[in-house]
Order: C-alpha cells, then sequence, then structure tokens
C-alpha cells in the first residue's frame, strides 16, 4: 500500500514523500499545493490498479501540468509570484488555499491574499466568510485584498482581529483590484488569486496574460 509521508510545497511544485511498503519515494509534482498531493496518490493508486509498476505510476503524476486557474503559479518581474487560485471555492478550499499560501512564502517575503465571495449555504454565508477572514490573520497572511459586496464580512472579521499586524482592503470590483495591487505588489510578493465569483481573468491580468471573453468563468 503506497501513502503519503510527508509533503512540501514550493513555489515550482510540489515535493511529496511517499511509503511504499519499507520504502521511501520522493515523487516531484509540477502541480502545487496540498489537494496536488492528494490527487497525485489518487493517480498512483489507479495506476497501480491498471497493472502500472511504482515508478510508471510515479513518472504519470509527475507528467501532469497545472490546470489552468488551479493554483498556477507565475513568476513576474521583481520575485513576484502570482498564484491564480480563482477555479472556484467553497468554505474548505479557501482554507486549503489560504494554508498553502503561508507555507509558499520564502523567509522575508509578503503573502498577499486577493479574495472575493466563494460557495456557501445562504444560512451559512455570513459565518463561513467570517472564519475565512480569521484564518487570514492565523496564518499572518501580510496583507488582504477583499474583492466585492460578498466579501465584506471576510474583510471585516480580518480587519477586527487585533492580534493582526497584516492590513485589509476591501474593493467593488476585480479591475479596482488590480489597479490598487499594481501599485502595491513588491518584490518577493507572494499574490494568491482566490474566489468563486470571476476572479480567475483578475489573475491572469496581474501574471501578464491576455484575458479573453471566451475563458471559463471561475
Amino acid at each position: 500500500m503506497v501513502s503519503i509521508d510527508d509533503v512540501e510545497l514550493r513555489l515550482d511544485g510540489t515535493r511529496v514523500w511517499l511509503r511504499a511498503d519499507d520504502e521511501r519515494v520522493e515523487v516531484n509534482l509540477r502541480t502545487i499545493g496540498e489537494q496536488a498531493a492528494l490527487d497525485a496518490l489518487a493517480s498512483i493508486h489507479s495506476s497501480i490498479a491498471a497493472g502500472k509498476s511504482l515508478p510508471a505510476a510515479i513518472a504519470l503524476a509527475e507528467d501532469v501540468a497545472p490546470e489552468r486557474w488551479h493554483m498556477e503559479a507565475t513568476q513576474i518581474d521583481n520575485g513576484v509570484t502570482i498564484i491564480n487560485d480563482a477555479h472556484g471555492a467553497t468554505r474548505d478550499d479557501m482554507a486549503a488555499a489560504l494554508r498553502s499560501l503561508a507555507q509558499l512564502v520564502p523567509a522575508g517575503a509578503r503573502s498577499v491574499a486577493v479574495l472575493g465571495e466563494f460557495s456557501s449555504e445562504p444560512a451559512d454565508f455570513v459565518e463561513d466568510h467570517d472564519a475565512v477572514g480569521r484564518l487570514v490573520v492565523r496564518l499572518n497572511v501580510g496583507k488582504l485584498v477583499a474583492v466585492g459586496h460578498g466579501a465584506r464580512h471576510l474583510q471585516s472579521a480580518a480587519g477586527l482581529e487585533g492580534s493582526w499586524d497584516g492590513e485589509s482592503v476591501i474593493v467593488d470590483t476585480p479591475e479596482e483590484a488590480y489597479d490598487l495591487l499594481r501599485d502595491e505588489i513588491r518584490q518577493n510578493d507572494v499574490v494568491l488569486v482566490k474566489s468563486a465569483a470571476g476572479l480567475g481573468p483578475l489573475g491572469d491580468r496581474l501574471a501578464g496574460r491576455a484575458v479573453t471573453t471566451t475563458a471559463a468563468t471561475a
């Protein structure tokens, strides 16, 4: 039986150590994040069940390219990295992405979370967004940019945490978020864009990519 022994998140991928009986095997993924490691393990199990050897199964997992807007990392000028994870989100997805952001930021660099509202049951909407705002504080994210009216509870919850030395701001539209970040992103920042409310094109724009109207919505 193959299981995960340890995981290291990096800006260029994810390093996973697997335990296969008495053997410890290193796997270097091109994809980033907690979910990437779990997806790779599932892929390896599936390949082995189909009759492939462990090395062949690992090679297939290592060859998987990042999907668009799924922890898609792009390095731009001045050591800045944009991580576009705007394919969609629930409370658990937001928490996983923020935990990954906290692990990915090099020593001395700043983490920036650009967050919109996410999918939640109407009765839980405020509580869920408050919880994610508090998580931003617990993970010591350096700057929070909340985008859109639906993200106001997230931003206010973070702002009310007196123990946080980061800063937060709310803007109405992705265009306003872009204008703000264009002026405020600084050297070596790691910027996460995460939402269920259409922030994928903003992540593309920050990464210097062309934005098209035919792109899938986040």
